[in-house]
């Protein structure tokens, strides 16, 4: 019995390790491209939202690393783990 559950444990550990790779890998693909992301968020989360109105009116963020430091300023640390 306890050598079906270590099977079960470690068959169940490959399983996550693959989502994790998934995930990894469609959050690389949003590098680069941080004003489209923002803007695909921006009706879903506040904090997308926040810096979507500030980077639309303020023509001094133009490039991606101006608006990763705007979102460091912010501390939104979720939104900048996503977006660098």
């Amino acid at each position: 019995m306890a050598k079906s559950l270590l099977k079960k444990a470690k068959k169940a550990a490959k399983s996550v390790k693959k989502e994790v790779k998934s995930t990894a890998s469609s959050v690389k693909s949003n590098v680069g491209n941080v004003r489209a992301h923002i803007e695909k968020y921006s009706d879903e989360r506040r904090e997308c939202a926040t810096i979507w109105r500030v980077i639309q009116h303020n023509p001094k963020y133009t490039t991606d690393k101006e608006i990763l430091d705007l979102i460091k300023l912010k501390n939104y640390s979720t939104l900048l783990g996503e977006v660098s």
